[in-house]
């Protein structure tokens, strides 16, 4: 910097030594206010191009911007129905080929990718077979992009901080827990809220639950602990507002796998206090707020809601059977490959009879409630026994990275993992939409984040960039 100009401002300085940049960055500006005159989307578009253009050349950003995604349903209306996890994930598979071209490629090979492609081949050999139509296009274009994000999120997963992911999630769950719990009691719990995330919450709430409770078990430091207790208890309020009892089911599932291998692990628990006590008083504290949660008057709907899960006509569980019968029908009508991938909404085409079940109303135009048997009925044995695949070899790498553990590090975050891919895998049997909507891509980052795993050395909970 010369003398000449020693005495200005620095921001002036900056602004006089970068003129050349100053000058582009007007050049790109100005055409701004005559959009926004014109075409006031296309504007927000023009501005929002050097950010994407950051966020490409940084694929790891991306992964925590698409779990940042999911908690927005914001349904964009076209040809086909776009969501925000849409766009993040599309612009990761565009940061995923730049990484390609410039040669930065992973080590490792994706353990669950040929299950998944085996999957992606089962659907468009079923489609084929049952004819071509818009439902069938979307959802193989929708698998696609799904399978795309997920091998992208696996190679960039080494290069994600798991501290921070982890972060991003529940910081991210427990803003739209408060707007939703805020939603819930303004409406004298009168109304079921899912805050800015739509229906799918209900999941998303229930893996923060989860974590939520991993990091209190591991964590060290008091107010790490009060903040990963208030994030739990903050959770179970959030599943009490959406009055979903799959999620509240799978959670209770989450906690026993939680705190079964938080016992197991024994000596790897960096406690402050004894770890019985301390899992007890877990236990008792979750259990007391949500029966406080239950029988307080704001909460009876609640109780209705579960009580309503008999046989009577509008019982979940009645409903379930019908809709699980309808996709039995399904598979039977085409065993090996099904009835073709998404036209289960449209099963009476196959399975005439449908139409005389007494519930049949409220059948129509759902899944089955069932990842499982929805896979069944619209692509058979084959998509089944893909999909199976796919999960059976998600659940033995979380596992086997669990085993290995050997820091607080690698214990807290593997139990977490594993308990995720455990919760999503079991929820698929009588419920789930890890396949579809902004769920799936939840799946896609975890699994994605499962096979890149590595073990690292650095305490997780004691210092650095702990939870």
């Amino acid at each position: 910097m010369s003398s000449r100009i020693s005495h200005i401002p620095f921001f002036e300085k900056a602004i006089i030594s970068d003129w050349k940049l100053f000058v582009a960055g007007t050049l790109y500006v100005l055409p701004i206010a005559g959009l926004l005159l014109w075409q006031p989307k296309l504007a927000v578009l023009y501005a929002m191009a050097p950010f994407v253009i950051l966020l490409l050349c940084h694929g790891p950003s991306l992964v925590y911007l698409l779990v940042i995604s999911t908690f927005l349903f914001l349904p964009f209306e076209t040809t086909i129905t776009i969501l925000p996890p849409d766009i993040v994930g599309f612009l990761l598979v565009i940061a995923y080929i730049i990484d390609k071209l410039h040669g930065r490629l992973p080590g490792k090979s994706n353990y669950l990718a040929m299950p998944f492609m085996a999957y992606l081949a089962v659907i468009l050999v079923s489609i084929a077979l049952e004819g071509f139509t818009t439902i069938s296009i979307k959802f193989f274009l929708r698998q696609g992009l799904l399978f795309c994000t997920f091998y992208a999120v696996a190679h960039f997963g080494e290069r994600v901080n798991k501290n921070y992911l982890f972060l991003t999630f529940i910081g991210a769950a427990l803003l739209n827990s408060t707007y939703s719990l805020y939603q819930f009691l303004s409406a004298g719990g009168t109304v079921r809220a899912f805050g800015l995330a739509g229906k799918g919450y209900a999941d998303h709430v229930m893996i923060g639950f989860v974590i939520s409770i991993v990091f209190y078990l591991w964590s060290t430091d008091l107010r790490k602990r009060i903040f990963w207790a208030g994030s739990g208890l903050i959770m179970v309020g959030a599943m009490a507002a959406t009055q979903t009892r799959a999620s509240v089911i799978t959670a209770g599932f989450g906690l026993l796998i939680v705190l079964f291998f938080a016992i197991k692990t024994g000596k790897k628990m960096s406690l402050n206090i004894p770890r019985r006590n301390l899992i007890i008083a877990s236990v008792l504290t979750c259990v007391s707020i949500v029966l406080l949660a239950l029988y307080t008057p704001v909460f009876d709907g609640i109780v209705h809601r579960f009580g309503r899960m008999g046989l009577q006509a509008s019982g979940t569980i009645l409903l379930r059977i019908s809709l699980w019968t309808a996709g039995i029908k399904a598979f039977l009508a085409n065993p090996f490959l099904g009835i073709g991938a998404g036209n289960f909404a449209e099963v009476f085409r196959w399975v005439p009879e449908v139409r005389f079940d007494p519930i049949f109303y409220m059948v129509e135009g759902l899944s089955t409630h069932s990842i499982l048997v929805t896979v069944l009925a619209e692509t058979g044995l084959a998509g089944l026994i893909a999909v199976s695949l796919f999960y059976k070899r998600a659940i033995s790498k979380s596992y086997n990275n669990f085993r290995i553990s050997e820091s607080d590090d690698d214990t807290a975050a593997t139990l977490c993992l594993f308990a995720i891919a455990s919760c999503i895998v079991i929820s698929s049997i009588y419920a789930g939409a890890w396949f579809w909507g902004n769920n799936s891509f939840h799946m896609a980052v975890f699994f994605g984040i499962i096979v890149s795993y590595r073990h690292r050395q650095s305490p997780l909970v004691a210092g650095g960039a702990s939870v």
